[in-house]
């Protein structure tokens, strides 16, 4: 790190878990978030099949192989993983469902998809999943959690990936709408939308229902639960003032690591060492208080690719990638991280950046990742409160493309666990 430092200064200046192990690992992530609890698992992405950059949200009846999980563990050790998947309410925590009633084979299996990669600086063994399969599938609506344990070494839980599998039998339109709020106008993004139970009768739709929004996938700030304003007829209309609304951010910022012969977009330097790559990116700069043109981005996920000639993704190579953005002095009782699907929508630690007075900028070294394009964006963390402040190197523009899915939950009385009855999306650069 010294080296880079230095440069980066001179250039700008079949099993059953136990319960006592399943509380312990609840109490440590209780919101049972995406996590990867292991150092060595690295691009872990979970997708429908074929599409890398779709959310995990699958139909009830998918056929087999809808839903993909993909990661890599560093090293040349074969390890042996064993997943299972949970159901939980609306609020990701565990549903009232025995094990055996949402789930069509076994509890839990082997991944048995594992390659080694070759031809790489770095070795490491490559696993992958497909949901659902001949040995377990879902029979249920709603969330679930998939969980990976490492058999080689007590059972620990070393993955969780969230997805949806949802029941398309109501209707949603949505439509976007100027905010309420005037102070709103250019910088955030208000929805309004209805929703048609088709076929079902809803008893008591305020406590029947709940929806909740996503701005690019992310659960960390979504918008929820949300209940109905009003019945109109058959609809329930969410037509709030000022309430379903979310700041609009701007188009991430990106770098292009799908090769490491040449440098790619925004990619300063390539050094390449004895076990990874180390890349330096161009410094990025503060564009809180600018209009920037639209550029289609990825939502500030990643997409793991290769585009050397005749290569695979067997062959994709790892880099540890410098950081930057210049600031004149350090932000006040404030932190300073880069964030995006890259940190798993985290505040990580190895990715919290330092300040250099020499340099006049913030630098952060990042863990390895994998070849490919990555959209990544700079927050604020408030030391007292812990708030985070996304706009404070950002800024928000009302032109910003985001992708919002809005998922509607049911559960009336009598009900064991939340139905997921939609789920749908729609692209703020559609709206009139």
């Amino acid at each position: 790190m010294p080296i880079r430092l230095n440069f980066f200064l001179f250039q700008t200046a079949v099993f059953f878990l136990l319960p006592a192990l399943l509380i312990a690992q609840n109490e440590s992530n209780p919101r049972n978030e995406s996590r990867i609890l292991d150092d060595d698992i690295r691009a872990a992405q979970l997708y429908l099949q074929g599409a890398p950059l779709t959310q995990p949200i699958v139909e009830l009846k998918a056929g087999g192989g809808s839903l993909i999980l993909e990661f890599d563990h560093l090293g040349d050790e074969l390890k042996d993983y064993i997943y299972t998947i949970v159901h939980c309410n609306s609020d990701w925590q565990p549903s009232d469902l025995s094990d055996n009633e949402y789930i069509d084979g076994f509890t839990e299996d082997r991944i048995t998809n594992i390659e080694s990669s070759f031809n790489t600086l770095l070795q490491y063994t490559h696993y992958a999943l497909a949901l659902p399969n001949r040995n377990m599938r879902w029979t249920k609506s709603g969330n679930y959690i998939l969980k990976v344990f490492d058999n080689d070494d007590d059972r620990r839980l070393v993955l969780v990936r969230r997805f949806c599998v949802v029941e398309p039998l109501w209707r949603v339109e949505a439509d976007f709408v100027n905010p309420a709020s005037v102070s709103k106008l250019k910088t955030h993004h208000e929805i309004d939308f209805t929703v048609t139970p088709r076929g079902t009768r809803v008893p008591n739709p305020q406590n029947d229902i709940k929806v909740f929004l996503l701005q690019n996938g992310r659960w960390d700030n979504a918008l929820g639960p949300i209940k109905p304003y009003i019945t109109r007829l058959d609809q329930l209309v969410f037509d709030y003032q000022d309430k379903i609304v979310f700041p609009a951010g701007k188009e991430w910022r990106f770098f292009d690591i799908r090769t490491f012969e040449y440098r790619g977009e925004r990619v300063r330097m390539i050094d390449e060492g004895d076990d990874f790559y180390e890349v330096t990116l161009d410094t990025d700069q503060d564009r809180s208080g600018s209009t920037l043109r639209y550029r289609g981005d990825l939502n500030g996920r990643f997409s793991i690719e290769n585009t050397n000639y005749n290569q695979t993704r067997l062959q994709c190579d790892y880099a540890k990638v410098l950081f930057s953005i210049s600031q004149n002095l350090p932000k006040y009782n404030a932190d300073v991280y880069v964030f995006g699907e890259l940190t798993d929508w985290q505040l990580k630690p190895e990715y919290k950046m330092e300040f250099s007075a020499e340099a006049k900028a913030y630098y952060c070294e990042s863990p390895l990742l994998k070849q490919g394009y990555y959209n990544y964006e700079y927050v604020i963390v408030d030391r007292d409160t812990g708030q985070i402040d996304e706009d404070g190197f950002e800024g928000n523009w009302y032109e910003t493309s985001n992708l919002y899915t809005i998922l509607v939950y049911f559960k009336t009385f009598g009900d064991r666990y939340d139905r997921l009855m939609a789920a749908v999306s729609l692209d703020s650069r559609d709206r009139q």
